[in-house]
């Protein structure tokens, strides 16, 4: 099964994520989609969202991410809140946290961190979407080798939200994320 389309507190993960992108009315919003572009769409029917097909699924995350700002050019946003499917259980709260502080500051990146360490997603700014598209190191390392190379630029928004820290990419993982919420609701 798709990761987009695994249950996470009775709906797919891809339908948490688009939920809280709605309750912060981000103007624009763009979903990345793989190979199992066919199997998500049903699920993402009633949301407002441009819909990208990724055409390098192989290179990882960085295609995509690459994909979303293509889509975007004509629009050029001020910023692009990038949100991995496998972490639909970042706290709005942090969400918030992150913009207020990529308004505030200006800066170039906005990472959530908890207990000291970035996570997951990653706010970034028009300044360096051309980087983030051709940068050929970033095509073998991912985003974060901009990240490293502006991390001056970079401001870290500390929150006590551990869902920043996890990646759900496998069974035992998503077992592990099913078991803390049912806890949560006891």
């Amino acid at each position: 099964m798709p990761k987009a389309l695994l249950d996470f507190r009775g709906r797919p993960f891809v339908v948490a994520i688009l939920e809280a992108l709605e309750a912060l009315d981000l103007k624009h919003r763009v979903l990345v989609l793989g190979p199992d572009a066919p199997r998500v769409l049903p699920a993402i029917a009633a949301h407002q969202c441009l819909i990208v097909e990724n055409p390098d699924p192989q290179a990882g995350p960085i295609g995509s991410l690459r994909a979303a700002l293509q889509a975007l050019e004509g629009v050029r946003p001020t910023g692009l809140l990038v949100w991995p499917v496998d972490t639909p259980h970042v706290r709005l709260g942090t969400l918030q946290k992150m913009i207020e502080a990529f308004e505030r500051t200006g800066a170039s990146i906005v990472t959530p961190t908890f207990g000291g360490r970035p996570g997951h997603p990653v706010l970034w700014g028009q300044d360096l979407f051309a980087e983030l598209v051709s940068n050929p190191i970033a095509t073998r390392e991912g985003a974060r080798a901009v990240r490293h190379a502006h991390a001056g630029d970079v401001v870290d928004v500390p929150v006590d939200d551990p869902a920043i820290l996890d990646d759900i990419d496998t069974p035992e993982d998503y077992e592990r994320l099913i078991r803390e919420i049912n806890r949560d609701l006891f």
